[in-house]
């Protein structure tokens, strides 16, 4: 870490941008002559890579002679080493550079999509050859010319004829086009359309039997689709298209009532029309809408109902009340596959806990949590796995990370603990009882950007918590202040002021350091409960763990009734009676709260039991702890978390769904932290 601390000329700091400089603390000379070294040698490790592939298929062995793999520098280059065999010598790879230079990605798909259609055209080629290339063109753009998706995705360009006798284009889809995701599958209708109207050819005037049909093998179709339209979205949809949207058989289904439709060869389901349509057409309708109100597209009037839905307002237009709660995504849970195990319910306490960042083993659409957590779930996920997700994406890889918060578990004396350490669970394992709570899981804020998904609360962790308290240790002054609160000498803490502004310090980049070296061991501290009260009311930061409880996953149902046995409760001088495992987590305090006779009748064989369908009537129930009477449910037909009710009590359960560390002390639950 000590080699990459080199100061900057000042001459060479392009952009004055204070703390904020993404380039303070780097020596930016240095690593751009990494990246050229490294970019080279895998060139070289490259081309050697070739030459031997080369010298292989001269054996003769193969079914060519020659490695059929292009290679090339950029998107354009990997464009027209993609679809070689179709563009006929062809060149479109510098025309695409100058397109990408002045416009995104997917404006410059259809602009060369329409400028290669009409290139062929010009160059003799009839116009179903124009349209195919051009369309393929245009869609390797758009999926970076990395996927199938251009070559097998569209399996052919025809053009057919409406009942009048006028031409129009029908484009058909195979199953491969899923590959190249809702947004792609969209746009290249759009492309297929603006094709259209450049070669001056009509648009699509479908008839009834060939909206039926479509609407039918919707009906039939049982592969898995993101979204299924109804059938007068459907009828919208094929009525109001430019193009068709056709495809080849890709089901052993057949249609019984329109089988045979005019301008379809088969009765068999046509996968890629419904995926183009429902995943495509439906589900990217804004992004379609996008540009086909900044190109001034006709025609596409109809995408925009598509485009607002689930976004009306009533009383007239007026904005109604929006609720700022976050509403669960059962999604996830409806594609379960048989023999998988499913770790949590949407938005349901005991699941993975939500931690804003990124670890170093993660990268895109992947998330990281504590190995000990992947101990506790019987290693059904591990480094690489995928996982189904509630938000934001579909899905992630499992990557892991050591800071993150592992598991919460209860053992069979009632022990109510967190382990961090795989080590530390592994002493543990055969004692484990249940696994009340999966730990975090570490998403980035870029996987809610990319995604499109609104942010939700996460909990107050300890670097959130660093990052609040750099800014007020701005003087020494202020961090003696500080180290006072924590009883601690200035000579365990890094040099430097961390508060100190960047455009103040006489080193900018040091300073990004010193703030560096403060984070981390700022969010390394375990504070007592005196200490994080000082700093909370000292410096105005919220409570760091462990001296924040999950308020939020205790019912509002159960507050009266446990705060009367609170009430109850002793405050008494923390012994080392019940000494915890190795490892376990959070530390005690130096002083407990027993609550006596919260765990009567509690027994750990009722963890084996599985919830019923319909829990039986509090009146009539006998769950551990004390007897109380409950609050009519609130938001719900009946109480929440009834089951931890009934299988730990109102004291123990509320200590649980609060996040605190306990154990017992015959009868007596003793909270330790």
């Amino acid at each position: 870490m000590n080699s990459i601390r080199v100061k900057m000329a000042a001459s060479e700091q392009k952009v004055d941008l204070g703390d904020k400089n993404p380039l303070i603390g780097l020596d930016v000379e240095r690593l751009e002559r990494e990246m050229v070294a490294y970019h080279q040698w895998l060139d070289e490790r490259a081309d050697d890579a070739y030459r031997i592939a080369e010298l292989a298929r001269q054996q003769g062995l193969d079914h060519k002679d020659r490695v059929e793999i292009p290679r090339a520098s950029d998107l354009a280059g990997r464009t027209e080493k993609l679809l070689i065999e179709h563009l006929d010598g062809y060149e479109v790879a510098d025309d695409i550079r100058a397109l990408l230079e002045e416009h995104d990605r997917e404006t410059t798909s259809i602009i060369i999509a329409q400028s290669v259609s009409r290139g062929f055209r010009e160059s003799g080629y009839d116009l179903e050859k124009s349209i195919d290339v051009g369309l393929r063109v245009g869609l390797a753009v758009l999926t970076e010319a990395v996927l199938v998706a251009p070559l097998e995705g569209i399996s052919e360009v025809r053009l057919l004829n409406n009942i009048d006798g006028s031409q129009f284009v029908s484009v058909h889809f195979a199953g491969p086009i899923r590959a190249a995701g809702g947004t792609a599958q969209a746009l290249a209708v759009l492309i297929a359309d603006m094709i259209r109207r450049e070669l001056n050819i009509g648009h699509y005037q479908p008839t009834d039997p060939e909206v039926e049909r479509v609407k039918e093998e919707f009906g039939l179709y049982r592969g898995n689709l993101q979204y299924r339209p109804s059938p007068e979205e459907i009828d919208e949809i094929v009525r109001a298209c430019p193009v068709m949207i056709n495809g080849e058989s890709t089901e052993r289904i057949e249609c019984a009532g329109y089988g045979n439709v005019r301008n379809i060869d088969e009765a068999r389901i046509r996968g890629g029309v419904l995926l183009v349509i429902g995943e495509g057409m439906c589900l990217k309708a804004p992004k379609i809408q996008k540009h086909t109100e900044r190109l001034s597209v006709p025609g596409w009037d109809f995408i925009a109902k598509f485009a607002a839905r689930g976004k009306e307002t009533e009383d007239g237009g007026e904005a109604s009340f929006k609720t700022q709660q976050i509403p669960p995504i059962t999604k996830f849970m409806k594609d379960i596959i048989a023999g998988r195990p499913v770790f949590g319910g949407p938005l349901e306490p005991g699941g993975f806990r939500l931690r804003y960042g990124r670890a170093r083993p993660s990268g895109l659409a992947a998330a990281s949590t504590n190995t000990a957590s992947m101990l506790a779930l019987d290693d059904f996920i591990t480094i690489g796995t995928q996982m189904k997700i509630e938000r934001p994406g579909k899905a992630c890889a499992i990557t892991p990370c050591d800071e993150a918060e592992g598991p919460w578990v209860v053992l069979n004396d009632g022990r109510f603990l967190r382990v961090d350490e795989p080590a530390a669970y592994v002493s543990i394992r055969t004692d484990v009882k249940q696994v009340w709570d999966n730990g975090e899981l570490v998403i980035g804020y870029g996987e809610f950007m990319e995604n499109n998904k609104r942010l939700v609360p996460a909990g107050y962790t300890m670097d959130w918590w660093a990052s609040d308290m750099l800014d007020s240790l701005a003087t020494e002054e202020e961090v003696a202040a500080f180290l006072q609160h924590l009883g601690q000498p200035r000579s365990a803490w890094p040099a430097g002021c961390p508060g100190l502004p960047s455009e103040e310090a006489e080193d900018p980049h040091a300073q990004f350091w010193v703030r560096c070296d403060w984070h981390e061991q700022l969010r390394q501290c375990d504070l007592t409960w005196a200490q994080a009260l000082a700093c909370s009311r000292t410096y105005a930061t919220s409570l760091p763990p462990p001296h924040n409880p999950w308020f939020k996953d205790l019912p509002i149902e159960w507050l009266p009734s446990f705060l009367s046995e609170l009430e109850s409760g002793t405050i008494e001088p923390f012994t080392a009676q019940q000494d915890s495992p190795q490892g376990a987590r959070p530390l005690p305090s130096d002083r407990q709260l027993r609550l006596s006779g919260g765990a009567i009748g509690w027994r750990s064989g009722m963890m084996d039991e599985l919830e019923p369908e319909s829990l039986p009537p509090l009146e009539s129930a006998t769950y551990p702890g004390p007897q109380v009477d409950f609050e009519d449910p609130v938001m719900s037909e009946t109480l929440p978390e009834g089951w931890a009710l009934h299988q730990h009590g109102l004291v123990k359960g509320a200590m649980m769904l609060l996040g605190l560390p306990h154990f017992h002390e015959g009868d007596d639950i003793v909270v330790t932290a």
